[in-house]
């Protein structure tokens, strides 16, 4: 780069999130930040990078490249299943490329900020509420390997913010889509009633990266919880969602989860960080209205 702005990289910029951020990053702070972002496979946007996570000699050649000031990896699966069945891919996606960008930094004296998107997962869901103080006993081998990586990225040398985020919702989002599309095309829906989480907006989650960005030497806090400040079961957000899909015709029937054949856990809400409580620009409902504007 030879604009003389910071930099900020998004590894990660074609899935849902990152895609997400990216576009909204470019938007608001482009005159003043170069906003850069890689893709693995999938990408609909030809001004990013090809990038393996996985690869040292790629990743090292991207980082000494660019030179991020902010590197954001927002890369990895999500699939809980399919970390489940697979636990060496869930570490080779999840836990090595949190060292190996870790690494790079270190080795190459780098003054990169790094900025890692890990999971309410980390958590063993058994009471809900947790705060960023609270110690991680994850129960699956999606929030084990987040919760080695933060691990690494904590015993690194870098500089780091760990955010944890859970079921960030919005359009594009394969929940949020699905379930938008059962409303408006079904006559009944059925959700679980007895398990809880805290949605968060993806509006939300853009907004307080921003916030985290610009006023990263002021915020003390390495992990930063930024979630909706509502606790929902699944069947709470279903039909508070319904209310404001105005298309939606469906009857939404709630049904108990069985936990002793399921990964889904009892109560994985969290609780919002200082960052997010003294920041939040609009409430959950108008996050969500916004992702619906247009029904």
């Amino acid at each position: 780069m030879t604009s003389g702005k910071q930099v900020i990289s998004i590894v990660g910029a074609s899935g849902f999130l990152g895609r997400s951020l990216y576009n909204y990053l470019t938007e608001r702070i482009s005159a003043k930040y170069d906003v850069i972002g890689t893709f693995y496979s999938r990408n609909s946007n030809n001004l990013l990078y090809q990038l393996d996570i996985r690869n040292y000699k790629d990743v090292e050649k991207y980082i000494l490249m660019h030179k991020p000031d902010y590197l954001i990896l927002s890369a990895g699966t999500k699939d809980v299943q399919l970390c489940e069945k697979d636990y060496q891919y869930a570490y080779s996606i999840n836990t090595k490329p949190v060292e190996i960008i870790s690494q790079v930094v270190d080795k190459n004296q780098l003054a990169t900020k790094f900025i890692f998107f890990s999971t309410d997962y980390v958590f063993d869901g058994e009471r809900g509420y947790y705060r960023d103080t609270d110690t991680p006993e994850p129960k699956t081998n999606y929030g084990r390997t987040k919760l080695l990586a933060e691990n690494l990225i904590r015993n690194s040398g870098v500089d780091f913010k760990i955010v944890r985020s859970a079921a960030v919702m919005g359009r594009g989002g394969s929940f949020f889509d699905w379930i938008s599309e059962e409303l408006r095309n079904k006559t009944e829906v059925r959700v679980f009633k007895n398990t809880y989480f805290s949605p968060t907006p993806i509006g939300l989650l853009n907004d307080m990266i921003l916030k985290l960005l610009v006023d990263y030497k002021n915020c003390n806090a390495k992990i930063i919880h930024i979630v909706g400040e509502m606790r929902l079961s699944r069947y709470d957000f279903v039909v508070f969602l319904s209310r404001y899909l105005t298309s939606s015709r469906a009857y939404i029937i709630s049904e108990d989860i069985d936990f002793s054949t399921s990964l889904f856990q009892k109560d994985l809400s969290l609780v919002q960080s200082d960052l997010v409580k003294d920041n939040q620009l609009k409430s959950f409902e108008e996050y969500i209205k916004t992702e619906l504007k247009n029904d």
